[in-house]
């Protein structure tokens, strides 16, 4: 089979700007370890092929095979995590992740393409606006995982699962007074959400408002990581230049930090640039979206789109002080074997929908 019909149907203007950001990723994932450490960025790659695999293999199947298969999916989803209680690996006071030998595993990170697809399923039972019994049916099936993963703990993660589920929620077409009552019991009940916060989680939030107020403890790494992003100034330092992160200033430069890492060494037009693709990334889902007929198709457009672009914001707001620190990646950016697995399945999830949509449009001659 040719490859033009192969992959007929694709969006590769999608595909593009994702695979750029995987090829950035580990541009800036070696700058950013190479002093520290000597294979960090072949790992990298070496997720990213993996993820590129998938983006372009994973639309050849039928995305309404794996939306029929959530239920299965969600289930196994949901025993990793109970696993990463009883028998996972802590790591930096938190236990998130199960060891497999060579390689580690974050099933919390794989849980939002589960949430995805699940709540595709759930809502696209539902030929009508979304009714209060899909409603509740939806809160069931996203409270379990997300008091899983609360309790690892990893508030960050645990909140972007809801991401997602609030948009393709808003899309089937909720009840504005069931949204506006949420809203008022969630100002409510948030006296009690703070009591009952990790001390860690309160100090990042002080720290977030006031960082001035523990410079070197609760506000080191949001002080840290603006002074990167502000020296990198218009054109940035150059590659392999910055010297927060290669003087060890600040902390998680590969991971949840990698942004500072690229405006410092970058500057402002590249990082503007970085942003512009997330951008267009979104607003490119969003588009299919639009067009596609099939209800599931069109929720997992809305959700993938949501997430990408929603999580991005986030991790890019807390990394120059606009947002608390919520220990959240970088999609296909920051380093990590579980996000670019899981965002390149949602991309390839996204993919498949596409295809079917334009290989079942009728075609005129």
């Amino acid at each position: 089979m040719k490859s033009g019909k192969l992959f007929a149907g694709y969006d590769f203007v999608l595909v593009g700007l994702t695979v750029f950001l995987i090829g950035w990723s580990v541009l800036n994932i070696y700058s950013a370890t190479i002093h520290e450490y000597s294979n960090l960025y072949i790992k990298q790659a070496v997720y990213g092929i993996l993820g590129i695999f998938i983006i372009l293999f994973l639309p050849l199947v039928n995305y309404r095979k794996l939306v029929n298969l959530s239920p299965i999916i969600y289930a196994v989803g949901v025993i990793s995590l109970i696993a990463v209680a009883l028998v996972g690996t802590t790591i930096l006071g938190a236990k998130r992740w199960i060891s497999l030998g060579f390689f580690t595993v974050q099933p919390s990170e794989f849980m939002k393409f589960v949430i995805i697809l699940t709540t595709a399923y759930i809502l696209g039972q539902t030929r009508s606006k979304v009714d209060l019994k899909t409603l509740l049916t939806t809160a069931v099936v996203i409270s379990v995982p997300f008091v899983l993963i609360l309790k690892q703990p990893d508030l960050g993660t645990a909140v972007t699962l809801l991401i997602p589920v609030a948009v393709m929620l808003f899309v089937g077409g909720v009840d504005k007074k069931i949204i506006l009552s949420f809203i008022t019991a969630l100002f409510i009940a948030s006296p009690f959400i703070w009591e009952h916060l990790a001390d860690y989680q309160k100090k990042r939030i002080l720290a977030f408002i006031n960082p001035e107020s523990d410079p070197f403890k609760s506000a080191y790494h949001i002080l840290q990581s603006k002074i990167a992003v502000g020296s990198g100034q218009l054109t940035g330092k150059g590659f392999l230049e910055g010297t927060q992160s290669k003087l060890f200033f600040l902390p998680e430069q590969h991971t949840d930090f990698i942004f500072a890492t690229i405006g410092e060494e970058w500057g402002f037009i590249f990082s503007f640039l970085i942003l512009s693709v997330y951008l267009l990334i979104g607003l490119r889902i969003v588009y299919w979206g639009t067009k596609v007929k099939d209800a599931e198709g069109k929720y997992i457009c809305f959700g993938a789109a949501s997430l990408i672009v929603l999580q991005a914001f986030i991790n890019i707001a807390m990394t120059i002080g606009l947002a608390p620190v919520v220990g959240i990646t970088l999609p296909f950016l920051s380093y990590g074997g579980s996000s670019m697995l899981t965002f390149s399945l949602i991309i390839g999830t996204v993919l498949g929908v596409v295809r079917v949509h334009n290989l079942e449009k009728p075609q005129f001659s």
